[in-house]
């Protein structure tokens, strides 16, 4: 049988698809035809290409999805979309979706069931196993907090308090951190920067449009972007300097530039002394860690963290180091010393609450609708132990510690587990080790797609409507990047559901009628959406023909004052707090200081594997889209990249397949031979290694990095320190 190249593929998905879906009273040029003269909807909605969530609109044409641009008025994207949020919306008709509830019935096997049996099935063996083992045996876990207004209801009716996200793989150091020690999270004004340091962050990879506008624009104004990263990213490419750091040592490097800033009294004094907190902690913790020190563990000459640290105070306080840091805030065993060295570096630099430097997000108070409630139930404490007195009492509760529930579930404390928009075994670490989840006495899976959690674990798969077959409530649009005024959108139904699917609201309206919890989801998605605009002087009706709304400006410039003039963060001083009462109250320093990485390469042919993203990928959910994945093909997009030093002592060439290999795994890929990368490290893009069968168009494409990666837990923040392992690499396959 001939193998088809993806390029093949696409182009007979694109045929047959159009000859599929022609009527079958009208031949070919009748159906072209009508085609042509049909009229087109333009409907306003949101992304979902990745969390962004860019307002786009999208064209209707026969009831059909046609093509999607940006939206002009929304803060992300601005009139423009990334290769994801064109690519995503392709795959409403992605022949990999699920198109009805499904049950496990063997090891690989699953049989179609309606709704009502599926409902009837759950909701016996939920309500069986909290009448048996207690609420407290039931997680809800999903990526981002989307589904999290009805896992609460759900949660609270069975008195279970263990929600948890998929943030430990993310930012969750940054949103352990921020909050202590500022008491919100503040975001660069990258447009009237003149100077924007980014380091371990890949504005351009991980992309919001209107983002990256936001940069070039500074820069064809002057401003000067500097980027620090063990990868040339594609960020890099911009940059007026790429500086390669030695991975997991960006810590020290930090406190570098603080001493030098300090010490060459560059930094802002005014500022430190009227609104910081812990500075002489934090000084005599770290006046030793010179450049010097600094240039032997991270690589980074010692003359070129002066020049930086120099450059950033002449500009200050138009000047920054990004905040954005996500990935690297969940990869290391100093993620959270990383992220306090952030907010050091910035209040040192005095640009808080100013234009240029770093500015809250501007927000609105949202209605909401006034639904009964469950009675309160005494709810036990979380089943991972983050916030609960024990080695997890600072991590934040309503994050939470995926990566600790599959051995729940082998110890037994676990029985039921709820995934939503969330896949695990792909995106979490050791899917081996994932794989325990499938021994709990109840695992649902609510996905759009096969994707991995659902085929290897789940005994019952709801799918989810396609982003662009339902309607979800309002937003609020802020975060990562800065605009003084506020807006508002949201997600509107485009078409009609392809398949046998149903919305979120849907899905727990049934099971809460089989478990007796019909009044508390006794509402609609619209009169939630009415509810929440209320309060903002508009109709839901304004919103749906304009998709995104603009208000008033609510971002004050100045520091957060009380009315007798003094600080006023939401922090216990009301200041920048250096040193972070609560860490040291739980045994941890409070104020960020040397830690080295947990795992060093030592041999020869001994590497820390580092990951990220490419700009028409995002984690694991775009990799079953042909369209998307055709780029890859196109571009190498699978190959790992290695030092070409390093690739030359090895005996490899560019090309070559080589084999990588931990203690947990053993993996073939081919390699790209290059200088732009630093030679401490191999790096991986994170969307590929896919092995659900019934996603076919991932199946055993490229590797991934969780596949090498033993499941971990740094205390702090509990993130899965997804770059703490080192690895074997050896030209070869044998």
């Amino acid at each position: 049988m001939p193998k088809f190249s993806r390029r093949t593929f696409l182009k007979m998905a694109a045929a047959t698809g159009a000859i599929g879906s022609m009527p079958v009273y009208l031949n070919r040029n009748k159906f072209l035809e009508a085609a042509e003269e049909a009229s087109i909807e333009k409907v306003p909605t949101l992304c979902n290409g990745c969390s962004n969530m860019c307002g786009m609109f999208v064209h209707v044409k026969n009831g059909r999805v046609w093509k999607a641009e940006g939206h002009p008025i929304h803060l992300k994207s601005r009139g423009r979309l990334c290769a994801r949020g064109h690519g995503t919306v392709a795959d409403i008709y992605n022949p990999h979706r699920v198109t009805q509830p499904m049950k496990r019935v063997g090891e690989d096997r699953f049989e179609p069931i309606t709704w009502e049996q599926a409902y009837q099935e759950i909701g016996q063996k939920l309500m069986k196993i909290v009448d048996e083992h207690g609420g407290n045996s039931v997680v809800w876990m999903e990526h981002g907090t989307r589904g999290k207004q009805y896992a609460d209801i759900l949660l609270d009716y069975i008195g279970s308090p263990n929600y948890i996200t998929h943030y430990a793989t993310c930012f969750t150091s940054k949103t352990n951190v921020w909050p202590k020690m500022v008491g919100t999270t503040l975001y660069g004004d990258h447009e009237n920067a003149d100077y924007m340091l980014f380091v371990g962050r890949n504005f351009a990879g991980g992309i919001i449009p209107n983002g990256m506008n936001k940069v070039l624009k500074a820069k064809e104004r002057g401003a000067k972007l500097v980027v620090v990263d063990p990868r040339h990213c594609e960020l890099a490419i911009q940059a007026d300097e790429w500086i390669p750091i030695r991975p997991g040592t960006d810590l020290a490097f930090f406190l570098a530039l603080a001493h030098v800033l300090i010490t060459e009294k560059l930094y802002d004094v005014q500022f430190v002394r009227q609104y910081v907190s812990g500075f002489d902690e934090f000084w005599q913790a770290n006046k030793n860690c010179t450049p010097e020190w600094a240039e032997k563990i991270t690589s980074v000459p010692a003359d070129k963290i002066r020049e930086i640290a120099r450059e950033m105070a002449a500009k200050a306080p138009r000047a920054f180091l990004e905040t954005g840091y996500h990935g690297l805030n969940a990869h290391y065993q100093n993620s959270v010393q990383q992220a306090q060295a952030n907010v050091v570096i910035n209040a040192l630099l005095g640009n808080m609450f100013k234009v240029g430097g770093l500015l809250p997000a501007a927000s609105l108070e949202l209605g909401q609708l006034d639904k009964p409630v469950p009675p309160a139930k005494e709810k036990g404490p979380r089943v991972d132990g983050a916030g609960e007195e024990g080695p997890y009492a600072t991590v934040e509760p309503g994050r939470g510690i995926p990566q600790l529930v599959p051995k729940l579930v082998d110890e037994g404390k676990v029985k039921a587990v709820f995934i939503y928009h969330y896949n695990p075994l792909r995106t979490g670490p050791d899917p081996e080790y994932q794989k325990k989840m499938k021994d709990a006495e109840l695992v649902v899976s609510i996905p759009i797609d096969w994707n991995e959690t659902s085929y290897h674990t789940a005994h019952y798969i709801l799918p989810e409507s396609f982003f662009l077959e339902r309607m979800e409530t309002p937003v609020n649009v802020n975060g990562h990047i800065t605009h003084l005024s506020p807006q508002i959108a949201y997600r509107a139904k485009v078409v009609e559901p392809v398949h046998d699917t149903r919305s979120l609201l849907e899905i727990m309206q049934g099971l809460a009628k089989e478990i007796g919890a019909s009044k508390y989801f006794d509402f609609t998605v619209e009169e939630e959406a009415e509810a929440m605009v209320a309060p903002l002087g508009i109709t839901m009706e304004e919103l749906r023909q304009a998709g995104c709304l603009e208000f008033p400006a609510t971002v004050k410039t100045g520091f957060p004052m009380s009315a007798l003039g003094k600080p006023s963060l939401a922090t216990p001083s009301g200041k920048v707090e250096f040193s972070v009462g609560v860490y040291k109250a739980n045994g941890f320093s409070g104020v960020p200081r040397w830690i080295a990485p947990k795992v060093m390469p030592e041999k020869d042919n001994e590497f820390r594997l580092i990951h990220g993203k490419q700009p028409w990928h995002s984690h694991h959910i775009t990799s079953n889209n042909p369209y998307l994945m055709a780029i890859s093909e196109t571009y190498n997009g699978t190959w790992a990249w290695m030092n070409s030093q390093r690739a030359k002592q090895l005996g490899i060439k560019n090309g070559d397949k080589v084999t990588i290999a931990s203690d947990l795994a053993q993996k073939q890929v081919q390699v790209k031979v290059t200088e732009l990368l630093h030679p401490d490290c191999i790096w991986i893009p994170s969307a590929y290694g896919g092995f659900s069968p019934k996603a076919e168009v991932a199946y055993g494409v490229g590797v991934n990095y969780n596949d090498f990666l033993p499941m971990q837990v740094e205390p702090i923040a509990g993130s899965v320190m997804g770059q703490e392992v080192i690895v074997t690499v050896r030209k070869g396959v044998n």
